[in-house]
């Protein structure tokens, strides 16, 4: 009985451990291009489901292999547009988030 306690002791520290180390960031593979005031941006390889705010952009077009999801407002807030990968769109951006 001592063993097999010593087992789920050992189990649930290395379960508790695992837990304690961030995941690897993954990132969108390709390149969101759009318009902003400074002229055409180009955003390589975004990480997935981080915010990206970028001001007053426009007419992106989604060539990364993940949904992107844009924001009419700063930190992914107010109305939300998603395009899929290979989409483009006439809109109004302010924010965007990638996601699988």
């Amino acid at each position: 009985m001592k063993s097999l306690g010593r087992t789920l002791v050992a189990a649930g520290a290395a379960a508790v451990l695992c837990a304690g180390f961030p995941l690897n960031a993954h990132a969108a593979e390709g390149l969101l291009f759009y318009t902003s005031e400074y002229g055409a941006i180009v955003l390589e390889n975004p990480t997935d489901g981080l915010c990206y705010s970028v001001g007053n952009a426009q007419d992106p077009q989604n060539s990364t292999d993940r949904v992107a999801t844009f924001y009419s407002a700063k930190r992914c807030g107010g109305t939300a547009t998603r395009l899929k990968p290979g989409e483009e769109g006439f809109l109004t951006f302010a924010s965007v988030r990638f996601t699988r």
